[in-house]
């Protein structure tokens, strides 16, 4: 039974490896919910040790995108930064914002991000996209509160960084698709090690169960990545913004069922 346990776990993160590394995303929107569905973990236990099997995945697919010279490093520190600071701010502030509220922001600006990917500058082509971003205050700035909002969104909601890194670097910073995508994934591994350090001082990781599923993220990770840097930056843009249409649809049906499920009973009096 355990074996079938861990095989399982091992399927689970080679698909969210392929979609990690195709995307320049975490993996964990395939990893959490494939492990509340197939294997029986309550939520509470699936993000943490989700996001312990993302370090290796990440940093898998991180290896083919800075080969490909595909990462601008000095970007991706300054949204580290910002990450930081926001995930310890989320975490203290998790108690005094309506996470209904919060998530509907985060649809928005998905959607946002979405319809940006697939309608760009008139007449632009791959050609026009950057290989970094030109580090003015103003765009470092822009970093450090990119950073900082995914962040926040990680410390509340337990929503990857590269959900928010890729869309706001090839959307509004118009940096070339592979680029921005690995330099998500070079800020993403560090913040994600500090995670999994906390929550496995905290005993909230099953540490077989991510070892199966990093096994399995490593090679979907380089996998995903390969492809990815094969795909034109131009299709891999849509394909991405098709994933946050996704993302925000599934998002908008969970608040809409927590929405219905908060609703009190006949029995019940509303409270205030």
């Amino acid at each position: 039974m355990n074996n079938r346990r861990y095989v399982t776990a091992a399927l689970i993160g080679l698909v969210a490896g392929i979609t990690g590394g195709l995307f320049g995303v975490g993996g964990g929107i395939v990893v959490v919910p494939g492990l509340v569905l197939l294997l029986g973990y309550l939520p509470h236990r699936a993000h943490p040790t989700s996001g312990a099997a993302i370090v290796v995945t990440a940093a898998a697919a991180l290896v083919r995108f800075a080969a490909d010279g595909s990462v601008d490093w000095t970007a991706a520190v300054a949204l580290t930064a910002g990450a930081a600071t926001g995930a310890l701010l989320g975490v203290r502030i998790m108690d005094r914002i309506s996470a209904r509220s919060l998530s509907g922001a985060f649809v928005l600006v998905l959607t946002v991000s979405a319809v940006r990917l697939l309608v760009p500058n008139q007449g632009a082509g791959s050609e026009t996209f950057a290989t970094s971003v030109d580090l003015t205050l103003l765009a470092v700035a822009g970093l450090l509160f990119t950073g900082l909002a995914a962040g926040i969104l990680a410390g509340t909601l337990g929503v990857g960084g590269g959900i928010v890194f890729v869309p706001t670097l090839a959307a509004f910073y118009l940096v070339d698709q592979h680029v921005a995508q690995g330099t998500s994934l070079a800020a993403m591994v560090p913040a994600t090690i500090v995670a999994a350090v906390m929550h496995g001082r905290a005993g909230r990781i099953d540490w077989p169960v991510a070892a199966a599923l990093g096994v399995g993220g490593i090679i979907g990770g380089l996998a995903g990545a390969g492809w990815a840097l094969e795909l034109d930056p131009l299709l891999l843009r849509r394909l991405f913004a098709g994933l946050l249409v996704v993302v925000a649809a599934r998002m908008l049906h969970t608040r809409a069922r927590t929405s219905v499920s908060d609703q009190p009973r006949e029995s019940e009096e509303p409270i205030g």
